[in-house]
C-alpha cells in the first residue's frame, strides 16, 4: 500500500469511523474499500481528461473521439482495465 498522504487520510479516516473498538477485519474491510473509491475516482479523472483532450483537439463525431481517446490512453490502458474489472465487479 502507498504511504502517500492519501493512505495517510484514509487510516485517518478508519480510526475515525471504526476507532479502535471494532475489530482489525473491520478496519482493514472499511481502508480496503476507501482506497478502492480512490483508484475508480482517479480512473474516471483520466477519462475524464482523455474525453476533454480529444473534444479540445477537434473531435467531430465519436468515431474521431474514440480514435484520439485511444492514442491518448496508451500508456495507461491497464489501469484503465482494473477500472473497468472492478466496476464490474461491483456490479456482481
Amino acid at each position: 500500500m502507498s504511504s502517500g498522504p492519501t493512505a495517510k487520510l484514509i487510516d485517518e479516516l478508519v480510526l475515525a469511523v471504526a476507532g479502535t473498538a471494532r475489530d482489525a477485519r473491520a478496519r482493514h474491510m472499511l481502508a480496503q474499500a476507501l482506497h478502492g473509491l480512490v483508484r475508480l475516482a482517479r480512473s474516471e479523472q483520466l477519462l475524464d481528461m482523455q474525453r476533454d483532450a480529444a473534444r479540445a483537439m477537434g473531435a467531430g463525431s465519436r468515431r474521431e473521439a474514440r480514435a484520439l481517446m485511444r492514442r491518448l490512453g496508451a500508456c495507461s490502458q491497464g489501469q484503465l482495465r482494473l477500472a473497468l474489472q472492478d466496476r464490474v465487479a461491483d456490479r456482481a
